[in-house]
């Protein structure tokens, strides 16, 4: 009587730490889904570009694959500074003066190309993702 009390013990045990862990690891893909879902986003309509203080101060150009600072001297683009989002690495980037500017940033079976140019306000970007 009393083995059959132990094995049925053991056998609760094991059945409730088996749900325990079971709930756990559906919980934690949920949170992990979550937060890919939430970092990677949507790439949406395209650049947003910050607001400049002075004609020819830089600005920062968002991109889903990552921002990129540029600022103009007359028709000339000057790429200041490239920061990739998360997942994202730059693939390839043109940074010296001239009447435009190539960046890419590449992730898994993404690759976002930017291309600044000056215009009459300051830098604008052409994004292509693909």
């Amino acid at each position: 009587m009393r083995v059959a009390r132990w094995v049925l013990t053991i056998v609760a045990w094991t059945g409730c730490t088996a749900a325990v862990s079971a709930f756990s690891l559906d919980r934690a893909g949920a949170v992990r889904d979550t937060l890919l879902t939430s970092t990677r986003g949507d790439p949406g309509p395209g650049p947003t570009v910050s607001p400049s203080p002075s004609p020819g101060s830089p600005v920062i150009l968002r991109t889903p694959g990552g921002n990129v600072i540029a600022g103009c001297a007359g028709d000339q683009v000057r790429v200041q500074y490239l920061s990739p989002a998360a997942g994202f690495h730059i693939e390839n980037a043109d940074r010296a003066p001239g009447p435009e500017s190539r960046v890419t940033f590449k992730t898994n079976g993404h690759e976002v190309r930017v291309v600044v140019h000056c215009a009459a306000d300051g830098p604008h970007a052409d994004v292509t993702v693909g």
